[in-house]
């Protein structure tokens, strides 16, 4: 039998490994916080000015998602905190793992395989 909830991606900061959860929740925070559509995160990503705020946030809102999930009572971080535990270098790491962590929260497509026949 499967797993009905299976483990997120998880991040290491600061040497403490930490879940990182893309579900609905994190979905209408993160387009409350940065006023966009989910579909344009790539997007924000992609601006030098903003990125590195831009990661803070979403890394907190997802790590805040999977410590909620997990029930495990540990206390949530905030974008200092992930501030002051990456580094410039960790960027494209951290962006990959976000964008994994996008892509396994996404419902498969029921359409899986287009030239098959019903």
């Amino acid at each position: 039998m499967s797993d009905l909830r299976p483990k997120p991606p998880e991040i290491e900061l600061g040497g403490k490994k930490y879940g990182i959860l893309f579900n609905l929740n994190a979905i209408d925070e993160i387009q409350d916080q940065f006023d966009i559509p989910i579909s344009q995160l790539a997007d924000l990503m992609k601006d030098e000015r903003k990125v590195f705020k831009v990661l803070k946030s979403l890394l907190a809102i997802l790590i805040n998602e999977a410590i909620d999930d997990s029930e495990s009572g540990e206390p949530h971080v905030d974008e200092k905190f992930v501030g002051r535990k990456i580094t410039v270098a960790d960027i494209p790491t951290l962006k990959d793992k976000v964008f994994s962590a996008f892509a396994e929260g996404m419902p498969e497509s029921d359409d899986e395989d287009p030239t098959q026949s019903e």
